[in-house]
């Protein structure tokens, strides 16, 4: 029976793994066997963090009534040790969610994808910190320059979404043909009051990435002295 607690700790050690976000998006990499073994790490964690806990606090500090009356409330107090593996379950839970209340999911998003992103992830990461625009050319030779509106979750995300400045095609030699200007009809729309930034027209595209060749800052000038 002393066996089957170890369940508790290792759902523990999965729980925050997967759900934090301190820890999801890293995880989300991981295959099966790596993701098991990461797991039974932080399970052993869990249970000497509890461990020192019952130690040094609940077992220092708390009365011999209040332990009596807290063993009652364990449906599981006949099995040693049931008890601290229980409430570290709980405590994992709790930390879990109060963590994911106080931290921000993007910026550990970009933290996840600085510590393991691929090119394409890092790439588009600073194009949102920064504010760059990007120059997407895509398999039917269509392209597109915009701002990224979303961050890609890191192996979870498969489309990318921006809000779009200019589109267009390549013709056969591969040079940009501009075809749409989205930013003059943004700025007369700003204009005539119907609202206050790019991101109030629902212009948004969403590109599957599958679909998209290559990817780079764009800069005006450059573009125009190299053409």
């Amino acid at each position: 029976m002393i066996l089957n607690l170890l369940v508790l700790p290792l759902a523990a050690g999965y729980y925050i793994l997967t759900k934090s976000y301190k820890f999801k998006f890293r995880t989300q990499r991981l295959d099966r066997n790596s993701l098991f073994f990461e797991t039974v790490i932080c399970a052993v964690f869990i249970l000497l963090g509890a461990f020192l806990l019952k130690s040094f606090v609940y077992d220092q500090f708390f009365t011999n009534n209040f332990k009596d009356s807290f063993k009652e409330l364990n449906p599981l107090k006949s099995t040693p040790l049931s008890g601290m593996v229980g409430i570290s379950f709980l405590l994992v839970v709790l930390i879990t969610y109060l963590s994911n209340f106080l931290l921000n999911r993007e910026q550990e998003i970009h933290a996840a994808i600085k510590a393991i992103g691929n090119e394409f992830e890092l790439m588009i990461s600073k194009a949102i910190k920064e504010e760059k625009l990007i120059l997407l050319s895509l398999k039917n030779d269509k392209f597109y320059i915009g701002w990224v509106k979303e961050i890609p979750i890191p192996s979870q995300s498969n489309y990318l979404k921006i809000i779009p400045v200019f589109s267009g095609y390549r013709d056969k030699e591969k040079r940009l043909k501009f075809t749409s200007q989205y930013i003059e009809a943004y700025s007369l729309l700003i204009e005539d009051g119907k609202g206050s930034t790019f991101e109030d027209f629902n212009s948004d595209i969403v590109i599957p990435i599958s679909e998209i060749i290559t990817i780079s800052f764009y800069d005006q000038e450059i573009y125009d002295i190299l053409n």
